[in-house]
């Protein structure tokens, strides 16, 4: 499951206190009428403290639980998450819920010990609107990051749910190269092909079946040839993929220049990711070939090592990519690792 599908709505800090005293405001105690005036509101003020502390404090200490162990999940999504939103930032501001938490269960302690050795009911009432003030203000302070919760639950939970044990194929490239034609080619037999919002860009899985095993594809967002530390977050969000589940890539090229990146650029980030990425098998394809002459086909494939040739928006060529993918696999091991799909 992916690890961040149990967040749910996360309240600013004006909502969360209109609703808290709100429903504050309407509890009822019962209490005996021959009970002293002072005792009344001594357990009516002290009841209301109770009623907002456990709340509030419960309700903070609940967006914690919501994140997983951010040291326990997979890598893949480890790296994801960070590239989106920030780990250090996340740990941070989780930590400070459950301080704030602790904080306001000791308002209340303090509070409705006041309350209770109160001698009139206005000095009760006085030590539940102090304590009011003093909560209040405890949550307010969290106003930027809940606000900051908010977005991230915005982009994490909205992040694909991979089998971080299945085989794995990662088509990547250029972008506007044929990437999400091929993966939908190949799925089209089990239309299991979703689209996951990341920032300004999609990432589209698809499943199928090889013999008796489970086999997943993803299609990365384009990542662009430059260096490592200029990339933006769609294509860290491609290289972590990469990285973290492929059990093998497939390539693909598009010497048409339809994509608007020349063959040159798309050769040199062919060979970044060889560098970056050794032991990965990688299949090279040449897409669009139904818009090349003969002629420019094979002076493209002189500059490509065993390319396979397809037009993925016509599924040609799409089925011989895939088994030689499988097949690269094969020889490193990979696919015995697989789950194999239930009978």
């Amino acid at each position: 499951m992916q690890p961040f599908s149990k967040i749910k709505k996360i309240h600013r800090s004006g909502e969360l206190l209109d609703i808290v005293f709100h429903r504050a405001s309407h509890l009822s105690l019962d209490v005996p009428r021959r009970v002293a005036p002072v005792v009344k509101a001594r357990k009516r003020e002290a009841a209301r403290v109770k009623y907002i502390s456990d709340n509030l404090a419960k309700y903070l200490v609940s967006m914690v639980k919501m994140f997983p162990n951010l040291d326990d999940i997979h890598p893949f999504y480890r790296e994801l998450a960070d590239v989106l939103v920030g780990l250090d930032k996340l740990r941070e501001v989780l930590a400070s819920l459950e301080g704030s938490a602790r904080v306001i269960r000791k308002i209340a302690r303090e509070k409705i010990r006041e309350i209770k050795v109160s001698n009139e009911p206005r000095d009760a009432a006085r030590a539940r609107i102090e304590a009011y003030a003093r909560i209040a203000s405890v949550i307010r302070k969290l106003r930027r990051r809940l606000d900051f919760l908010i977005d991230v639950s915005k982009k994490l939970s909205k992040l694909p749910t991979v089998d971080t044990d299945a085989f794995t194929i990662v088509v990547a490239g250029y972008p506007n190269t044929g990437k999400s034609s091929f993966v939908r080619a190949v799925s089209s037999a089990k239309p299991e092909i979703a689209e996951y919002p990341f920032t300004t860009r999609n990432i589209i899985m698809g499943h199928f079946s090889y013999g008796n095993f489970r086999c997943q594809i993803i299609d990365t967002p384009g990542i662009l040839d430059r260096p490592m530390s200029e990339r933006n977050q769609i294509e860290l969000q491609a290289i972590s993929a990469i990285r973290h589940i492929a059990n093998v890539a497939i390539f693909i090229i598009d010497p048409t220049l339809t994509c608007g990146y020349p063959l040159e650029r798309q050769l040199e980030l062919l060979k970044e990711i060889r560098e970056t990425f050794p032991t990965l098998p990688i299949i090279n394809v040449i897409n669009k070939v139904d818009l090349m002459s003969s002629e420019k086909l094979e002076e493209v494939k002189k500059k490509v090592d065993n390319p396979i040739e397809t037009v993925a928006i016509q599924k040609i060529g799409v089925n011989e990519a895939i088994e030689a993918a499988i097949e690269a696999s094969k020889h490193q091991g990979e696919l015995k690792h697989a789950k194999e799909v239930a009978l």
